[in-house]
Parts: C-alpha cells; structure tokens; sequence
C-alpha cells in the first residue's frame, strides 16, 4: 500500500480539530480492504489506535454488508474504518447506528443535501442508497472490546459503475442527488466530529441517541419485508409487518399481521 499523497494531513487537522475520533489518520490511495487496514492497524499500535481513521482513493476488495461487495472507481468515494475500543455493555450494538446517524449529519453538513436513514444504518438520498456502513468487532486481551467501523459514502456517478444493473437502479451519490461533492478532507473531518459526538451520546443518555436515531429511520411506521438474517431468520427467513419502533439495543420491532411484535437483531429491509 502506498501513501495517498492526494490527501492534505494539514488541511484536515485544522478542519477537524482536537478529539479522539478520526484525529489520526492512515491514507494510501488504493487497498484492498480499509476494514483489513485497520485490523491489521490495530494488530501493531494496540489501544495506542483507537479512534485511529484508515482511509483509501480505492479499495478492490471492499464488502459491505452480509459480505456484498462496496465497489467505486478511484477518487469516486470516502471509504474509512474507524478503529473504536468503546467500553463493552448493553449499547455496544448501537455503534452501527452511530455510524449511519454520523454520516447522515456529515454528508447534510458538507453538501447541503437532506438525506434518511433506513434501517439498521442505510443513507438515502431519495430513497436510493447514498452511503453503507459495516461494524466488526472483536475482544482484545483484558477483557477491551475493539469494534471496526467501515464507512462508505458514495460522493460521484462513477462510484456505482461496478455495481450490477439491479443495485445501481437502487443506488445514488452526492453529484447523483444534485448537489456537489465535498472534498475528502472535509467530509471526513465533518464525520469524525460527528462520530465522536454520537458516540459520546450512547454514553452519557443512550435515551437521548435512541430518540434521534428513530426519528431519522425512515423505516419506522411503514410495511415492509424483511429477510432475516442469522437466529432471528426462523422457518421462513422472510416477513412483512409494519416497522413500529427501535429496541434498546437497536433491533427493529415488527407489527406482524397475527397482530404479534417480534424484533430482529439484523435483516434486510423493504419498503412495501
């Protein structure tokens, strides 16, 4: 991996500022994976990393999601992992959330385009997918929870290209959406103070993220389908029922048409 010279260091610490998240920053202009940079980031710097940013122009082995690929032409996305270390308890779950609700903030800050969220984490800009995010975590030694937060902000056209003819039909980007890209520095900068404040948010009055993130999911109050994914999947693996709310923990609790609630952990979601 060589070093993005591309990308301005100075430029971006005077547009982010002190703080813990995203002060540091690992560019190259193309990598595999920025998800492998930063496990294998945080393999050599331990703790000494967290909140460290890796960021590529390029990744040619990105995956979203359920392991679906995240494909752009160089230059033609932000793709980051955070490398986070939060303290382990009844929230963890709600670091994905974090993610998509920061980078709703970031991309209405720095583009002036209003954007929703679909449930878990999905950023739509009219109702096309603008920006994915994917959280891994993993234990570390003395009982430190290390979780790996993958963001993909779709910023040009060209960033759904490789995409199939069915996903580019759902897919979109900030130029797509009418308004004109932000430079990486500054919507990286906007994200990471926007992380940090989420995340800082979930600790102090996770009450207070919950309410924020809900009333954001555009999921909430409408009928929709959902493939279920893992134990939550049953007999059938698919529902539909109408989303009523957000658990504390962040699974989505269906309305079924037996009048039964049930809440999923992780699923794909449809509008209906």
């Amino acid at each position: 991996m060589a070093s993005d010279s591309a990308f301005d260091h100075e430029r971006y610490a005077s547009l982010r500022g002190g703080g813990r998240i995203g002060v540091r920053v690992h560019a190259v202009a193309s990598t595999t994976s920025t998800m492998d940079d930063a496990r294998a980031g945080a393999d050599q710097h331990g703790v000494e990393g967290c909140g460290d940013a890796y960021l590529a122009g390029e990744q040619t082995a990105g995956r979203g999601r359920f392991g679906r690929r995240w494909v752009a032409a160089p230059g033609a996305a932000l793709l980051v992992t955070f490398q986070l270390c939060p303290a382990a308890g009844p929230y963890t779950p709600l670091l994905s959330a974090a993610g998509g609700l920061a980078t709703a903030e970031a991309v209405e800050a720095t583009a002036n385009l209003a954007v929703t969220l679909k449930w878990p984490n999905d950023v739509l800009a009219d109702g096309r997918k603008l920006a994915g995010i994917l959280a891994d975590g993993r234990p570390r030694p003395g009982g430190v929870l290390e979780v790996f937060l993958g963001i993909g902000v779709n910023l040009r056209e060209d960033a759904t290209a490789g995409l199939s003819p069915d996903e580019r039909a759902r897919a979109t980007s900030i130029e797509g959406a009418g308004a004109t890209p932000p430079d990486a520095e500054m919507l990286l900068a906007s994200l990471a103070q926007a992380l940090e404040r989420r995340l800082e948010q979930i600790e102090r009055e996770p009450s207070a993220f919950l309410e924020d993130w809900r009333v954001r999911l555009e999921t909430i109050g409408r009928r929709v389908r959902l493939a279920a994914a893992g134990v939550d999947a049953g007999a059938a693996g698919v529902v539909e029922g109408v989303a009523t709310g957000v658990t504390q923990s962040g699974e989505l609790t269906l309305r079924l048409d037996d009048g039964s609630e049930r809440s999923f952990a992780a699923g794909d979601v449809t509008t209906l």
